[in-house]
C-alpha cells in the first residue's frame, strides 16, 4: 500500500496498519512512510507537466501538515487517538482527494 493510500485509509484501517510494524498506538510510521517517499516525488515531478500542479500542491499541504505535527510539540497528535480528530482527519481528506485525482 503507498503511502498516499494509508495516509486516505480510514482510522480503523489506519490503526491495523500500525499494528503490523509494531508501531502501534504511536502514530508516527505514518508520517514517516510518506517522509520516504516525498522528496523523491516533488524532485521527480517538479518540471514533469504530466503530473497536475493540483496533485504537487496536495502532496505538499500533506507535508506541510505533517511538519506542523512533527514541530507542535503536543505528543498526543501522534496517539492513535488523535487519528479521529483534525489534523489527521484534514490529512486524510487531503489524501483522498489525491487518490480521486488520479484514477
Amino acid at each position: 500500500m503507498s503511502s498516499i493510500e494509508m495516509l486516505a485509509a480510514t482510522s480503523d484501517n489506519q490503526r491495523e496498519y500500525l499494528k503490523k510494524p509494531g508501531s502501534f498506538p504511536c502514530l508516527d510510521e505514518l508520517a514517516l512512510k510518506f517522509d520516504d517517499v516525498y522528496p523523491a516525488f516533488k524532485a521527480q515531478t517538479q518540471n514533469d507537466s504530466s503530473i497536475p500542479e493540483s496533485i504537487r500542491e496536495k502532496f505538499a499541504r500533506i507535508d506541510s501538515a505533517l511538519n506542523l505535527l512533527s514541530n507542535s510539540g503536543d505528543k498526543s497528535v501522534w496517539d492513535e487517538r488523535a487519528l479521529d480528530t483534525d489534523p489527521w482527519t484534514e490529512i486524510r481528506n487531503i489524501a483522498n482527494s489525491v487518490l480521486q485525482e488520479i484514477e
